[in-house]
């Protein structure tokens, strides 16, 4: 049995970018994202960032303050930076199926992180 996924190839081009920058990728299912990236095995060390791959013009799982919130929260409770990756690009269902279709992608990383004003008060005071 054959199942498609209409955004297959965005999702692994995500998935490559991140082999790309030598992260080891993991599903991030246990944490509501789509990947935990680790810099070394994961028996060996922690997860840094969790990721979500959302793409531009389509639906957005971070569309509303509420789910960004949500999200940081998540991230910060369990020592994880929120990394989103948007995809761009036009997805063509004709050369879905064909490698050729991840050229048609580009990658924007954005880093996202709660903003604690202590953290932010010790570093003027050290100025």
């Amino acid at each position: 049995m054959r199942s498609f996924k209409p955004n297959f190839a965005m999702f692994y081009k995500a998935y490559s970018h991140l082999r790309s920058k030598n992260w080891i990728v993991r599903s991030g299912l246990q944490y509501g994202v789509d990947f935990v990236v680790y810099r070394h095995h994961p028996s060996l060390v922690h997860s840094e960032y969790v990721v979500i791959v959302q793409s531009i013009g389509e639906y957005n799982r971070l569309r509303v303050w509420s789910d960004i919130h949500c999200s940081i929260r998540l991230t910060g409770s369990v020592a994880k930076t929120l990394l989103v990756l948007y995809i761009n690009g036009k997805v063509n269902t004709e050369n879905m199926n064909l490698p050729l279709c991840l050229e048609d992608y580009t990658v924007e990383e954005q880093t996202i992180r709660r903003w604690s004003p202590e953290l932010s008060r010790e570093d003027e005071t050290r100025t």
